[in-house]
């Protein structure tokens, strides 16, 4: 599935264009279904919550958005009814709308429903969730969110991402939320984990994970054993290096470019390696999620951002690596200064944090 993982739904324009972006379409041309199932397991939660979702009054713009049409699927009722018959629905909908409330309630009726076990097939379908509904696609939600208590006892998710999410940051009305408080959080997780608030959301497509805000966010990642992995060393060492692993290490940049003839083997997807610094020590544990070999004039803004450097959009982009490829550390390395026109092949590698070194 392609995901958009909020904290309080599609709060603003970057969240929306993002959602747009992901469908293909627009809203008013696809079909949604919304999940209140969280709801009911949350200790705070009254059924009013429940209603709210779903009549588009709870405050986290989602089932209000304007769908072409609306349903509600209720995982926890999905055991008693027809297996096909709830599976025609979810695969004729464009959208799931997942509420928050209790993560590991949602995660726990996935499971029972067997809606967990279909996501892998429901590639061209994309799931938008808020706070709870979000935690519950995650490995860990952490013990301080532990509200309904699965019969494992555990604080498992269903960990289709790699990460943990701690929402609503510096909300006005959980003042126990804060970035401090996150962090003390995410330091009992064996996971990297994100700290968002209700202005962000994580975008996560062919396991490629990009931050959309227009507020605050911080992610947090364990250290990890670096040794006898592959060394990988972002750009010549200096300034342009240790910018490249700090954006890195704060998840800024989830993207880098590279021209296939400076790659003894290419690298694949599930492919970890260690980014060292300029002073050769490492630095940070970093895992491919997709990597693919395409014209240089293809690079889309979206992959210009996740690289992290700033680039405003694609020209920006182009003409940093213009600049990089014919320098002189990389025609050495070749012995000759590359042709770069818009068929030119390019090796894009899309990674995700999976640790400090």
């Amino acid at each position: 599935m392609k995901l958009l993982l909020t904290s309080a739904g599609v709060s603003n324009a970057s969240i929306r264009e993002a959602l747009l972006g992901l469908l293909g379409r627009p809203i008013a041309e696809a079909t949604a279904l919304c999940i209140p199932t969280g709801m009911y397991g949350h200790p705070w939660v009254k059924p009013s919550g429940a209603w709210e979702f779903i009549a588009g009054r709870s405050g986290q713009p989602m089932t209000e958005l304007g769908w072409k049409s609306m349903g509600v699927l209720e995982l926890s009722a999905l055991p008693s009814i027809d297996r096909d018959r709830w599976m025609s629905w979810v695969e004729q909908a464009d959208v799931l709308l997942v509420a928050g409330g209790d993560a590991l309630y949602t995660a726990h009726w996935m499971r029972e429903s067997g809606l967990a076990a279909l996501l892998p097939s429901l590639s061209d379908k994309v799931w938008l969730s808020f706070s709870g509904g979000s935690m519950a696609m995650t490995p860990r939600i952490g013990d301080d969110f532990i509200g309904w208590r699965p019969p494992s006892g555990a604080d498992e998710a269903l960990g289709v991402v790699g990460f943990s999410i701690f929402p609503h940051v510096g909300h006005p009305d959980l003042s126990e939320n804060t970035m401090a408080a996150a962090g003390r959080w995410a330091a009992a997780l064996p996971n990297p984990a994100y700290a968002i608030d209700d202005d962000t959301a994580i975008r996560v497509v062919d396991g490629a994970v990009d931050v959309i805000t227009e507020g605050h966010w911080k992610l947090f990642a364990p250290t990890v054993p670096a040794g006898g992995l592959p060394v990988l060393e972002l750009a010549a060492p200096g300034p342009l290096r240790d910018s490249g692993v700090a954006a890195v290490l704060d998840g800024t940049k989830t993207a880098m470019t590279g021209l296939p003839a400076l790659h003894d083997s290419l690298p694949a997807a599930g492919d970890r390696f260690c980014v060292v610094d300029s002073n050769g020590e490492p630095a940070a544990v970093i895992e491919m999620t997709r990597v693919v070999t395409e014209p240089f004039g293809s690079i889309t803004d979206a992959y210009a951002h996740a690289e992290g450097r700033g680039y405003a959009d694609t020209a920006a982009w182009r003409t940093a690596h213009e600049e990089f490829f014919r320098s002189d550390i990389v025609t050495g390395f070749l012995g000759h200064t590359p042709d770069l026109a818009d068929d030119t092949p390019v090796l894009t590698q899309r990674f995700v944090l999976v640790g400090r070194a």
